[in-house]
């Protein structure tokens, strides 16, 4: 009780804009663009339980819950806005106190709409964008929250928290509304220049990380966004692009990602921030992890076994199914191999039956190093049946969940499949994945 006490306290003398000298030890990351960064999956309860080192400044008035524009507040969901849900934000923050020294805070200053483009930021533009479309969402998210200019009340709120912390960085998601556009690096690397020049800071001090849209083969409908995006860095010399690459959408659309696919990016931003920093993406041996970050970052199974055509190219990738359940691409992990050739992260299967071992190696966030065998098989022709499920519809199989093939040959019940553990198996001479 006393702690949370003390927390309280701490927090309401932030808001209350306490004569306290500013904390070199508190980290404040600004965060703008549009849905995504405003955040789009619905929170749960595991996502309600937030380290006190990490505090948000409301950008605007909310009212459940109650918070008041300008004050500190531990950075619960929603972060952006009362309009926002569970974001890139979250689990940024989250990351970062976990891989930073004890005694340092991070707070992040967010200001996004939904469908809103880039040029609502660029403080010369944003009125004529608002003139010309004022009835469109984000042009009446804009208003109803940031008093018609996002950008301004971005540097009004970076303004108050340069009073307690640090700006140590920025992110940015943003492009579906300018998709593809080849102007697109060019204005960011404008705004970005006005943020530096209207906060005075200095753009080594301060780097930007900018997030890829949802993918193609994820479903992403503004995938053609990240040939752009790839350009930040030649772009901005301190611009970083942050990969979405195997993050999962929501599923209904095609633009959003879903709850686990916010919380890797969130993770992702983070570690792009703290190798900027020089610092390792690892746990600080010092920080006492709660439960339901610990399971987050602990890994517990993978893809181990690749069934894939005589002679086909197979893209490497190790997924990782973590122990709260939730799936990622280990997208820095390393292959070798004493049996193929890897150029590229690629390699180029044999002849039918045989059978290759591929090494993925990478180190988790608790500094334990991983080395996972996948072995990688030239299936010995194309399948002549599928599996596919009965549902009881005919007097064979009435009131059972059956499985057949497309013989109609019954090969077990769907419970009976569903209990076997992964892995390959012959069902009359064809190959099934389990």
């Amino acid at each position: 009780m006393k702690k949370l006490f003390l927390s309280f306290v701490l927090l309401a003398a932030w808001g209350l804009g306490a004569h306290a000298e500013v904390d070199p030890n508190f980290y404040i990351y600004l965060c703008f663009g549009q849905s995504n960064m405003e955040g789009n999956a619905q929170w749960k309860n595991i996502d309600s339980q937030v380290d006190s080192r990490f505090v948000m400044l409301a950008t605007c008035d909310f009212s459940s819950p109650s918070r008041t524009m300008g004050s500190w507040y531990k950075a619960t969901c929603p972060i952006v806005s009362p309009a926002g849900k569970l974001g890139p934000t979250d689990y940024f923050g989250r990351t970062m106190v976990a891989a930073l020294p004890t005694n340092v805070r991070v707070g992040v200053v967010a200001v996004a709409m939904g469908g809103s483009p880039i040029e609502m930021f660029d403080k010369d533009k944003y009125e004529q964008k608002l003139a010309e479309h004022p009835d469109d969402w984000w042009a009446i998210l804009a208003k109803q929250y940031y008093g018609g200019n996002p950008y301004g009340r971005l540097i009004e709120m970076a303004k108050k928290a340069q009073k307690a912390g640090v700006i140590k960085g920025i992110l940015l998601h943003q492009g579906c509304s300018n998709n593809g556009d080849p102007n697109w690096p060019n204005m960011v690397k404008k705004i970005y220049n006005d943020m530096l020049t209207d906060l005075g800071l200095d753009a080594n001090d301060v780097p930007i990380f900018v997030g890829e849209t949802e993918r193609q083969d994820m479903g992403g409908g503004c995938y053609y966004h990240n040939t752009v995006v790839a350009k930040i860095p030649t772009v901005i010399p301190t611009g970083h692009v942050v990969s979405s690459e195997a993050l999962p959408g929501n599923g209904v659309d095609a633009w959003h990602f879903s709850a686990d696919g916010y919380r890797t990016f969130g993770k992702r931003y983070a570690a792009e921030a703290l190798k900027v920093m020089g610092l390792e993406f690892k746990a600080n041996p010092d920080y006492v992890m709660p439960s339901y970050m610990k399971i987050f970052f602990t890994p517990k199974s993978y893809n181990d076994y690749i069934v894939e055509e005589p002679g086909s190219t197979v893209d490497l990738k190790l997924m990782c199914t973590y122990t709260n359940g939730h799936q990622e691409q280990i997208i820095d992990a390393k292959f070798t191999s004493s049996d193929l050739t890897i150029t590229d992260g690629k390699v180029t299967l044999g002849e039918a039956g045989t059978k290759s071992i591929v090494t993925a190696s990478f180190t988790d966030f608790f500094g334990t190093q991983h080395e996972v065998p996948i072995t990688l098989e030239a299936a010995g022709g194309s399948p002549t049946h599928v599996l596919m499920v009965n549902s009881g519809t005919d007097n064979t199989s009435k009131n059972q969940n059956v499985i057949f093939d497309m013989q109609g040959r019954k090969v077990g019940t769907k419970q009976e499949w569903e209990s076997l553990p992964s892995g390959i198996y012959i069902i009359d001479g064809m190959k099934a994945v389990r």
